[in-house]
């Protein structure tokens, strides 16, 4: 009897391809990134000593850094290439990890924060750059997906790590911590060394201004993206205040949460991901996401002041609905902005999207609190029309933007230029 084929990514080719090396780069990575988003909060304040108005400066002023970095160092890409400006951004974003070991100043730490926040907001697009040169057609959206898939699997790995650093709290473990995470950026940036230079517009000797700031439609479908990429916010830290505030359910169930959505994401992201092969097909995930998000929303407004073992099944089944909405969401961004993407403006074009998420998740935390918090079931119902919103105008926009670049609806991906 024969033996059934081995999955590919089980085989050293897969991983020796140009793209597998951007994979194992974004595993990587995204291990020291799980380990640094699970601690850094404890660290810089248990163990660097900042006061909680001087944590909420330097991440407010960090957020607006990166909220704006992402078109130019996007541009900067297209300008000089997408492999050279990831490694630059990833060695940067090691430099100013390694800092914090030393510092003890508000206002160096603040900078490195900044530093280092403008690097990890702007690298997603600048890699999806990277991707869409060393890729063409259906192969260019799994290969992003892909990407998105080693992303949620390192943040589990390293959030393992960053928990056992949480339970030692001492000045050594925090000290570990930084080297750790810094030494994986720098091995993640030179890991792509290995990949091929893309063409430039430097190569190609095109001189051009930027143009996403003159594309109306793709502009809106960023903000669009952004009501949708709410659903981060609310997966955290959204409920597990409405947890707090307002069940008798115990905040260790965001653990199960947490963790069953890094699982599903891992294994059905890449099958959501090929209903979005085309920019008609993405704008359908965007409103089903919007759609299937809204009924998560209604569902979590049902355990309000609930207590007892129903309301954790229930609080259970709200975010197993939400998982499906949000890899909806995911598929829906990559296959509109890619699909709308010209093929010599991937960097600005992408840092531009992603700076719709980046506002989101930039916002979420006041929204949460401000909806969930302060108006209890009622913010749920908010909650639920922004997705509404956020879904039918991905599908009226993306039809809009079609018809700018006078191309058929059912164009794959890779003919929109």
């Amino acid at each position: 009897m024969a033996l059934p084929d081995r999955p590919e990514w089980t085989t050293t080719a897969w991983w020796r391809r140009p793209v597998g090396t951007v994979y194992l780069a974004t595993l990587v990575m995204s291990v020291g990134k799980g380990a640094w988003f699970t601690a850094w909060v404890m660290f810089l304040t248990r163990s660097v000593g900042l006061s909680p108005a001087q944590f909420g400066i330097g991440v407010t002023a960090a957020g607006v850094v990166g909220l704006f970095v992402g078109a130019p160092f996007g541009y900067l890409a297209d300008r000089i290439g997408a492999r050279e400006m990831i490694v630059v951004l990833g060695i940067v974003q090691g430099l100013a990890l390694f800092s914090f070991a030393f510092l003890d100043d508000f206002l160096a730490i603040m900078v490195s924060t900044c530093v280092l926040t403008a690097g990890e907001r702007s690298t997603p697009g600048i890699r999806i750059a990277l991707l869409s040169g060393l890729t063409a057609g259906r192969e260019r959206l799994t290969a992003i997906a892909t990407t998105h898939v080693m992303t949620q699997a390192g943040i589990a790995v390293g959030a393992v790590g960053g928990a056992v650093v949480l339970v030692l709290d001492t000045r050594p473990g925090y000290l570990g911590l930084v080297t750790f995470c810094g030494a994986v950026s720098a091995l993640a940036a030179l890991l792509l060394l290995r990949v091929p230079h893309v063409d430039s517009l430097r190569d190609k000797k095109v001189e051009r201004g930027v143009l996403v700031l003159r594309d109306r439609p793709f502009l809106l479908l960023a903000f669009l993206n952004g009501l949708l990429a709410l659903n981060w916010g609310m997966l955290q830290p959204g409920i597990s205040l409405w947890v707090e505030a307002h069940t008798a359910a115990p905040l260790w169930l965001m653990g199960p949460i947490m963790g069953g959505n890094a699982v599903v994401f891992v294994l059905f992201m890449n099958r959501v991901n090929r209903s979005g092969s085309t920019v008609t097909g993405a704008a359908r995930l965007g409103l089903r996401s919007g759609i299937v998000l809204a009924v998560s929303c209604l569902i979590f407004a049902t355990t309000y002041h609930g207590s007892g073992p129903w309301v954790q099944v229930v609080l259970l089944a709200a975010a197993a609905v939400h998982v499906v909405g949000e890899m909806f969401f995911v598929g829906s961004g990559y296959g509109v902005s890619v699909g709308l993407t010209p093929e010599d403006a991937h960097g600005e074009y992408q840092g531009v999207f992603l700076s719709g998420q980046t506002a989101a998740m930039m916002l979420a935390p006041g929204i949460m609190t401000a909806l969930l918090v302060g108006m209890g079931i009622g913010g749920w119902l908010v909650l639920a029309a922004l997705y509404l919103v956020g879904g039918l105008g991905t599908v009226a926009v993306s039809a809009w933007a079609l018809r700018r670049r006078e191309q058929p609806a059912e164009a794959p991906v890779p003919a929109l230029t």
